[in-house]
């Protein structure tokens, strides 16, 4: 059976036309390709080189047998990926994040129970977390509508209702609570990933201004040093991690309270030990 090295030496050959670029591209000496070239005619029982005395090239069965060499050269470059993949995916949870606040939660808590594994996570929309799920992308994701798919296990395990903290200063804080109608129009701090929440900000609030921003120090750093509203979460609100000269109202619409689910396939539930994972 020829030697996969002995098959990339001979592509390499046939792609560059000539023994000198072929060694120095597999940084080989040009006797040594020369000796490869050799054995493996000698390994098949053919000739597949025209050979005069200053050049060697390959007949057409040569050059068919480059062809073929070059698939089974990718074959078993995919076949290398494939298994690492797989190795990988035995050794690594890919976690689904539709919000910060379960991020924030749960993410110890899966490194524990998941201990000497490696947790992969992302934060994003969980419009197609289902699919996701499904496909393999995410072996366990975090969604804020109960799923009704048969074949997706789900389990509550949280809530959160978002409130809109202002500045002591700004009218709106004399009101118990207020609806997103009310603040459409008006700049407003805002992390710039927020799974979901961005989405909603973005219909609810189509004329508002949103000052984006990437890292949570320089957010908090605005919201102590300026007068911009900005969302909190009530999670926080109850752990007292509130800001002074600030004030936090209700918002009222069905959109801001939100219960969040954890997801597997079924089928997996036992593998992941979803219902002893929170």
């Amino acid at each position: 059976m020829l030697e996969i090295h002995l098959l990339e030496q001979l592509v390499a050959f046939a792609n560059l036309g000539t023994l000198s670029l072929a060694a120095k591209k597999l940084h080989t000496s040009q006797p040594a390709l020369t000796r490869s070239m050799k054995k493996i005619e000698d390994e098949l029982g053919i000739k597949i080189f025209i050979r005069s005395s200053n050049r060697l090239e390959l007949n057409q069965t040569g050059r068919f047998m480059a062809e073929r060499a070059q698939q089974v050269i990718k074959t078993d470059e995919d076949l290398i990926e494939q298994v690492k993949s797989y190795h990988r995916s035995l050794h690594t949870i890919s976690v689904g994040y539709c919000a910060p606040l379960p991020q924030r939660v749960l993410n110890s808590i899966i490194n524990n129970v998941f201990s000497g594994m490696t947790i992969s996570s992302s934060m994003t929309d969980d419009k197609d977390f289902i699919r996701r799920v499904k496909d393999g992308d995410y072996q366990l994701a975090v969604v804020h509508h109960k799923p009704t798919d048969p074949t997706i296990y789900s389990k509550k395990i949280g809530h959160e209702d978002l409130y809109i903290s202002l500045h002591r200063s700004n009218p709106l804080t004399f009101y118990p609570n207020i609806h997103l109608k009310d603040l459409n129009g008006l700049s407003i701090l805002r992390l710039s990933q927020t799974g979901f929440w961005a989405e909603m900000c973005n219909l609810k609030l189509p004329d508002s201004h949103f000052l984006l921003q990437i890292d949570r120090g320089a957010f908090n750093e605005l919201i102590h040093n300026s007068n911009y509203p900005s969302f909190v979460s009530g999670y926080d609100i109850k752990r007292g991690l509130v800001l002074k000269n600030q004030i936090n109202v209700s918002i009222l619409d069905e959109e801001c309270h939100v219960d969040y689910y954890l997801i597997c396939l079924r089928e997996k539930q036992k593998v992941y030990r979803v219902s002893r994972a929170v």
